[in-house]
């Protein structure tokens, strides 16, 4: 018989198998918490992404409601205007919806780059506001103000 020639005849001896037995059984155990550890990662990330999204979605509702405040360029019509009210109010609820994004996805390049480009386009305002300077924001949100702030200026 092939298999007592090949020295595979150890494979069906029980005594064998009772040996190996916790052996198999500790890989078995480490690849199911591997597997474990892996879905909790991805239904994480997974969770930080549709989080991050539903932000902007709401963000980008308030654009689309309020156009004129989402551009960037209102500028003011003397000391008391209503409009710029409602604009500073856009303005830290634009940058509240940013932080909300970076501590869903601190280290997503897209996120930030997106949140940089929004953040140009309100860039005068960015500059002299106290609530963008107020530095109570998450600290990568900081940093990109600061970027901003800095760039061509």
């Amino acid at each position: 018989m092939t298999c007592f020639e090949t020295s595979f005849a150890v494979l069906l001896n029980i005594e064998t198998w009772k040996n190996w037995v916790p052996i198999i059984s500790l890989f078995v155990a480490i690849g199911a918490l591997s597997i474990a550890f892996w879905q909790v990662k991805v239904g994480r990330n997974t969770s930080a992404s549709a989080q991050a999204h539903g932000i902007y979605q709401q963000y980008l509702a308030l654009c689309i409601a309020h156009p004129k405040l989402a551009s960037g360029d209102y500028v003011a019509k003397g000391e008391n205007d209503p409009e710029y009210a409602k604009y500073t109010w856009f303005f830290s609820s634009m940058l509240f919806a940013f932080e909300q994004l970076l501590e869903a996805k601190p280290n997503d390049d897209k996120w930030i780059a997106t949140i940089k480009s929004q953040l140009e386009k309100h860039k005068n305002h960015l500059v002299k506001s106290s609530t963008a300077a107020s530095n109570q924001w998450h600290e990568d949100l900081e940093a990109i103000i600061k970027t901003v702030k800095g760039a061509g200026v």
